[in-house]
């Protein structure tokens, strides 16, 4: 199994850093042998408190705007809802890095400071020659060995407990006497205070949410200590570094109410996120000095990786002929980058590597002891203000970043996703009732740390779209469908209906169709009928296919839960809702054709703006909704195909989550070669060094879309109309000979059941089934 990342040079930019997290504390770490940098980051640091960006102006202006889209006068229109529709402030909250922590690692002869920013000392040139740092997702630490001139080999290993919710960074020297160290807190101008405390040095910031993260140090041997607002330690034989940091921690009683920004700025006032910060590296430099520093830094180790392997041992997927964990049989690839250069077909090595640390960041970036769910970026921002502000962007990439979660038999760690949309729920009901005048609750393209429910930006393409609430609710029946977990389902099937419920208020008759106006198709744009650029519309496919996802998943949980369809109060659900559910459906558009055979995208037909844009939104219903199947739908499925097509002759598939989706695509439409083709090429153009996808700039969703896509060529399972669970085994494997051989074990399947299997000659020579906690009877369980 390839469990481990491995490079033989240091890294020259951020974007070559090792991720390290345990669901609520992050690090990059650079992995440089002298001048180490950890770029630090704790999932609640974001730039500010809850706002009320709400503009009740929408509500008085919306049949205005929906006469404007009817009568082709796009453009005036979407001036309209640029100064209706828009929030107030037009941007949400950003998520944010704590900082970085430098330090330096030097010997003696090397014992002074070189001139320019950052402050580094000199490295010896020997410590490059036997360089060498790997990230092990097995045990889910970095480790950095290199030797100097005098053939001292060093070692620093570096890990995120979620055990002890600390970060560890644990330095050795095969000689006595030879570790020296200077190290300090930065955060630019964004640091209201850093000092030195008990021997740990603390910084402190408000500018956002308030934090306080600090570092401690324990040494045996020599001299450690503080120095002005530097760690150092001289002489050393052996050392522990740890580091915490606290922020306003989210409480769940806050869902029920939104807080205010005059709450906020009262809550703030207490700061306890300082006290916790210190109370914790108190807590654990007393846990050291009690049994000594090396026996301490096993025990941390030990307990974090019982816990980490909880997670990790799983689920095992391994196409072609097992290596052994070596690169390659041959011996040609000694590094992550080379094997990620020589990106083909047949690298099956890398595949395997690829998918290992895409469940890696899953399992890293969104647990307990986190409550908040993966970021644009995951856990793992360098910037103050990031690209798109790292929050969540629900038009595709937070939906996205959990699509592989419980089919990697970690349903768990979807359990933030949930949360967020929790907090979102008062929000989004009061921007139902206060925009639009409508029961429920919406979300548009974006939220953050507060649930924010208002329009984010003001860009016509994407803005204004209604359907963030519907289609991460959806996510909610999927969970379901694997999980069988019937508590689960009662305990947020009220997200369901009460998104469905906005819907019914919303929609609109447009002859014999319920459709949204205005709509968008995120985030695209088409030639309207005056030749000028429209992005307004009254409906459009994404909107027919995301509420067909909704309103059938609210059916299938009532045959589950019969009267325990409750609200979140406990309260049943009247009749007259499901009833009104029915005629929604009734009344959707079914998908429709262009006439050069590919699938429409708007209500009717249009020339686009940008045929090769990298939203594919009109193939919702393909993946990742339900509607379309190669069985059931095979004109559909043609026009699917068509669809790719024409967007890939045009350009499409030029970022690294946009490639990733078109893999999905492929694998749905059982068209391994295709799918393999896309693969390579979001090997070859879209992941960086280190493995991380790159939009560009860094983005994690492909990471996590494209380890859904590895196991849907593989094997997929669906519920057909009779209850039953329909699995296919190796749907759309390649033709490429190195695929014709693998594994998978533990990969979850909708009913609740585990599978293991085997092929050989790309024939099924051995499955398994392993029954869950809350499994369907197996009779129900039918492997195509």
């Amino acid at each position: 199994m390839n469990s481990k990342l491995l490079f033989n040079v240091p890294p020259q930019k951020w974007e070559e850093y090792l991720p390290l997290g345990n669901g609520r504390l992050g690090c990059m770490v650079k992995a440089h042998p002298c001048n180490e940098v950890l770029q630090l980051n704790e999932e609640g640091i974001w730039s500010g408190g809850p706002q009320n960006r709400l503009n009740t102006d929408t509500k008085k202006n919306l049949e205005k705007l929906r006469s404007l889209v009817n009568e082709g006068r796009v453009l005036e229109a979407q001036s309209l809802g640029f100064e209706a529709m828009s929030g107030t402030s037009f941007n949400q909250r950003a998520y944010q890095t704590a900082g970085d922590f430098h330090i330096d690692f030097f010997s003696q002869k090397n014992n002074g400071l070189t001139c320019g920013w950052p402050l580094q000392h000199k490295a010896d040139e020997k410590v490059y020659d036997n360089y060498r740092s790997e990230l092990f997702l097995d045990m889910a630490c970095s480790l950095v060995t290199y030797t100097d001139d005098e053939g001292i080999i060093f070692t620093r290993r570096t890990w995120i407990s979620a055990v002890d919710d600390m970060l560890f960074m644990h330095v050795t020297a095969s000689k006595q006497g030879k570790i020296n160290y200077s190290g300090y807190l930065d955060r630019g101008i964004w640091t209201d205070r850093i000092y030195a405390e008990n021997n740990c040095m603390y910084i402190e910031d408000s500018h956002g949410i308030p934090f306080c993260g600090g570092v401690g140090a324990i040494a045996r041997g020599g001299e450690y200590g503080t120095r002005g607002a530097c760690l150092y330690g001289e002489a050393c034989d052996e050392v522990l570094f740890f580091i915490d940091i606290q922020s306003l921690r989210w409480n769940k009683k806050w869902n029920d109410k939104p807080l205010s920004p005059e709450k906020y700025k009262k809550l703030i006032q207490k700061n306890v996120w300082s006290k916790e910060c210190k109370k914790n590296l108190e807590e654990i430099k007393n846990r050291i000095n009690e049994v000594g520093l090396e026996t301490a830094a096993e025990d941390f180790f030990a307990w974090h990786l019982v816990e980490w392997k909880n997670y990790w041992d799983r689920c095992e997927v391994e196409i072609g002929e097992s290596n052994n964990g070596d690169f390659d049989k041959a011996g040609t690839c000694s590094s992550t980058p080379e094997l990620l250069k020589a990106a083909a077909p047949s690298n099956t090595t890398l595949v395997n590597q690829y998918i290992n640390f895409s469940r890696y960041l899953m399992i890293s970036g969104s647990r307990t002891p986190g409550v908040l769910p993966l970021t644009l970026q995951g856990l793992w921002n360098g910037q103050i203000e990031p690209p798109w502000q790292s929050k969540y962007t629900i038009n595709i990439n937070a939906q996205m970043n959990y699509w592989p979660v419980n089919m990697t038999n970690l349903s768990e760690c979807e359990l933030p996703y949930f949360d967020l949309l929790e907090r979102c729920y008062e929000n989004g009901r009061i921007a139902a009732q206060k925009m639009y005048g409508c029961r429920g609750y919406v979300l548009h393209h974006n939220t953050d740390y507060w649930g924010d429910a208002a329009p984010q930006d003001a860009w016509l393409p994407a803005t204004y779209w209604v359907l963030g609430a519907a289609w991460l609710a959806t996510h909610i029946i999927e969970h379901f469908e694997y999980t069988q977990d019937k508590a689960f389902l009662a305990r947020y099937y009220y997200l369901m209906h009460e998104a469905a419920l906005f819907f019914v208020d919303y929609l609109v008759l447009d002859g014999d169709y319920l459709i949204i106006n205005p709509s968008l198709s995120p985030e695209n744009s088409y030639v309207t009928k005056t030749g000028e650029t429209g992005a307004f519309t009254a409906g459009c496919e994404m909107d027919n296919m995301i509420l067909e996802h909704l309103f059938k998943g609210i059916k299938k949980a009532r045959d589950v839960l019969g009267d325990k369809c409750t609200d979140k109060k406990g309260h049943s659900y009247s009749d007259e809702d499901f009833s009104s559910f029915d005629y929604v459906l009734l009344h959707l558009k079914k998908p429709s054709l262009n006439s050069d055979g590919s699938l429409m995208e708007w209500n009717r037909e249009v020339e686009e703006v940008e045929p090769g844009h990298r939203h594919i939104s009109h193939l919702y219903g393909l993946y990742p909704g339900h509607t379309i199947t190669v069985e059931k739908t095979p004109e559909l499925a043609e026009a699917c195909k068509k669809t790719l097509k024409k967007r890939l002759e045009n350009g499409g598939g030029h970022t690294g989550w946009s490639q990733s989706w078109i893999i999905n695509f492929r694998a749905q439409l059982e068209q391994g070669d295709e799918a393999l083709e896309a693969l390579t090429k979001l090997l070859t153009h879209s992941t960086l060094p280190n493995l991380l996808d790159n939009h560009p700039p860094f983005q994690i969703d492909g990471n996590f879309s494209s380890l859904a896509a590895v196991i849907r060529m593989l094997v997929q399972s669906e519920f057909d109309d009779h209850g039953n669970v329909i699995v296919k085994l190796l749907p759309a494997l390649p033709g490429e000979p190195a695929w014709q051989t693998g594994h998978v074990r533990g990969v979850a399947i909708k009913g609740g059941y585990t599978l293991d299997f085997e092929w050989k000659n790309g024939k099924i020579v051995k499955s398994y089934l392993h029954k869950g906690k809350n499994s369907l009877n197996e009779d129900k369980i039918i492997i195509a």
